[in-house]
């Protein structure tokens, strides 16, 4: 038996190219071949491939999915009314915290002998301050 012949190794043409380099019939088409099908004028009323079964499955999925949808937007809801009371919260006793540091401030300073335009600022602003508390607590939304 005659040992075929092995094609000539002949170095590429372009010195980049490190694979083996093969040429390729032009003629030749990787497209995949279509078989010659009549093209019908009418179409095949095909039976449902979808079973009640199916549909019932899918459904079942569709509302485990809503219900998850449902309670992560549950969740995210209690979330930020957690953060929305503590900012409050951290709010309040800023200013509580403030209001204490200057009247200790002020008693530090003058001790029981406040000079009066000192006396006139505080009961101003006290007053402001309940009249504007009560405005705001009797326009609340949530009463």
């Amino acid at each position: 038996m005659a040992e075929p012949k092995k094609p000539e190794s002949r170095p590429p043409s372009n010195p980049y190219v490190t694979g083996p380099t093969k040429k390729l019939e032009s003629a030749h088409s990787t497209a995949p071949v279509r078989r010659a099908v009549p093209e019908t004028t009418r179409p095949v009323a095909r039976p449902d491939l979808v079973t009640e079964g199916m549909k019932a499955h899918r459904r079942e999925i569709e509302r485990r999915k809503r219900q998850a949808a449902i309670e992560k937007l549950h969740n995210q809801q209690e979330s930020e009314d957690a953060l929305r009371v503590f900012w409050k919260g951290a709010a309040w006793v800023a200013v509580v915290a403030g209001l204490g540091l200057g009247y200790w401030g002020l008693q530090q300073k003058y001790g029981n002998k406040w000079p009066m335009w000192d006396v006139w600022i505080f009961l101003a602003v006290a007053l402001f301050g309940v009249f504007g508390g009560l405005l705001w607590y009797i326009n609340k939304k949530d009463l």
